[in-house]
C-alpha cells in the first residue's frame, strides 16, 4: 500500500511537470513559470524516491544506507520554497518578487544544510529500511532532523495555503485562476495532515508512547494533498482561453490600455520603476492586471466623459465604437482642461462572462477611430 499511495503522488508528479515544462518551452523568460517548472520537479522526484523499488536500489548504489531519505525531505522542502517563490512573482513586482525569492531560497537551503549535517553524523547507515519513521525517529540525532523536516515543510505548506486563499479574493475577474488559488490552498492543507499526523507520532515519540498508526495514515494526505495542488496550480491554464487566445486578447487590450495609463499612470498596478511587468505571473495575470487597470481607468475618466456614457456604468456597456468615441472625446476634455463633472464613485461588477471580449472590441474600436482621426488631422 505504502507503494501504491506514493507511487499514485510520483506519477501526477510528472504528468504536471510534463505539462508545464511543455508551456516553459514557449516562455523561457517567465520567472513564475519557472518557479512552478521547478516546484514541480521537486515533488515528483521526492515521490518517485519513496517508492520502495526505487529507494532501496538508489541507496545501494549511492552505498550509505538510508541516505535517499535525505533527498525526499530535502526536495519536499525545495518544493515549498518554490511555490512560495511562484506566488511571490504572481502578486508582487518583479523586484520585490526577486527579493522574496532570494529570501525563501536562503531559509530553504539552510534547513537542507542542518539537515544534511544531523543525518551525516547519525548512526543509521548500516542498514536500509523502508520504515524509516518507525525504526530512526526515535533516535536523538534523527528525531531532531525530522522535527526541523515537519517545521519547514509545515511553515511552507500553511504559508502557501493562507497566501493562495488570500490572492484568490484578488482575481475575481478570472474565474479559473480563482478556482485554482481555492483548490491550492487546499491542496496545502491536505498536505499539512501528513505534517500534523507525522508531528504528533513524534511528540508521542518524545513521551515515550509509540503509535504508529499516525505513521501509515500520513501517507494518503501527502499523496492526495499533491494531486489537488498540481491541480490548483494547473488549473489557470484549463480555462475557456488558450494561451494563443490570452496572448492575443493582451496585445489586443495595448491601445485602450496606454491611452488609459498615459493619463492616469497611478492605474498600474506594478510601476514601471519597480521592474519588468511581463516578468510577474503568467499570462493569464497579466491579462487580468491589463483588464483591471483599463477599468480603474476608465472610472477615473468618468468625470470627463460625455453625459450620457458618465451615466452609465461599466455594467451596463454601449456598443464598442460608441465607448470608444466616448473614451476618446472623455481623453480630449481632460487633456483641454474642461471642468470635470460630478459622478458618483462606483465599482465595476466583479464578473462578467462577456467582459474581456467587450474589451477587446472597444480597444480595437479605440485604435481604429484615433488612426482614423490622424489620418483627418
Amino acid at each position: 500500500m505504502h507503494d501504491l499511495i506514493y507511487g499514485v503522488g510520483a506519477l501526477a508528479g510528472w504528468i504536471a511537470f510534463t505539462y508545464k515544462l511543455n508551456h516553459l518551452r514557449q516562455d523561457w523568460t517567465n520567472s513564475a513559470l519557472r518557479a512552478m517548472v521547478a516546484a514541480f520537479g521537486f515533488s515528483a522526484v521526492a515521490f518517485t524516491l519513496t517508492v520502495g523499488p526505487v529507494y532501496q536500489p538508489i541507496d545501494a548504489a549511492l552505498g550509505v544506507p538510508n541516505l535517499a531519505k535525505l533527498f525526499i525531505h530535502s526536495f519536499m522542502v525545495l518544493f515549498s520554497v518554490c511555490v512560495l517563490q511562484l506566488l511571490a512573482f504572481w502578486q508582487y513586482p518583479a523586484p520585490q518578487a526577486r527579493h522574496r525569492a532570494r529570501v525563501y531560497w536562503a531559509v530553504g537551503l539552510v534547513v537542507v544544510a542542518t539537515m544534511s549535517a544531523l543525518i551525516a553524523v547519525a548512526p543509521i547507515h548500516d542498514r536500509s529500511t523502508i520504515h524509516f519513521w518507525k525504526t530512526h525517529a526515535g533516535e536523538t540525532l534523527l528525531f531532531w532532523y525530522l522535527v526541523m523536516f515537519l517545521v519547514a515543510l509545515s511553515a511552507g505548506l500553511l504559508a502557501i495555503a493562507y497566501r493562495s486563499w488570500h490572492f484568490a479574493g484578488l482575481t475575481a475577474r478570472m474565474p479559473w485562476m480563482r478556482r485554482g488559488l481555492r483548490l491550492t490552498a487546499l491542496g496545502a492543507v491536505l498536505s499539512f495532515g501528513y505534517c500534523a499526523c507525522r508531528g504528533g507520532y513524534l511528540i508521542l515519540i518524545s513521551a515515550d508512547v509509540r503509535v504508529e498508526p499516525l505513521v501509515d495514515i500520513a501517507q494518503p494526505f501527502a499523496s492526495l494533498g499533491q494531486i489537488v495542488f498540481f491541480a490548483g496550480l494547473t488549473m489557470p491554464g484549463w480555462g475557456p482561453k488558450t494561451r494563443v487566445d490570452q496572448l492575443s486578447a493582451y496585445r489586443a487590450l495595448e491601445p485602450l490600455w496606454s491611452a488609459l495609463h498615459d493619463a492616469f499612470p497611478g492605474i498600474a498596478l506594478h510601476s514601471a520603476a519597480e521592474g519588468d511587468s511581463a516578468a510577474v505571473g503568467d499570462v493569464n495575470y497579466r491579462l487580468y492586471r491589463r483588464m483591471v487597470e483599463i477599468w480603474d481607468g476608465y472610472l477615473a475618466l468618468r468625470p470627463y466623459l460625455p453625459a450620457p456614457a458618465a451615466s452609465s456604468g461599466p455594467d451596463e456597456p454601449a456598443a464598442s465604437d460608441d465607448a470608444a468615441r466616448s473614451i476618446i472625446e472623455g481623453l480630449r476634455n481632460r487633456q483641454e482642461g474642461y471642468e470635470p463633472a460630478v459622478v458618483p464613485p462606483t465599482r465595476p461588477p466583479s464578473v462578467r462572462d462577456s467582459e474581456l471580449e467587450w474589451l477587446v472590441d472597444v480597444s480595437r474600436s479605440f485604435a481604429r477611430l484615433k488612426a482614423r482621426d490622424l489620418d483627418h488631422a
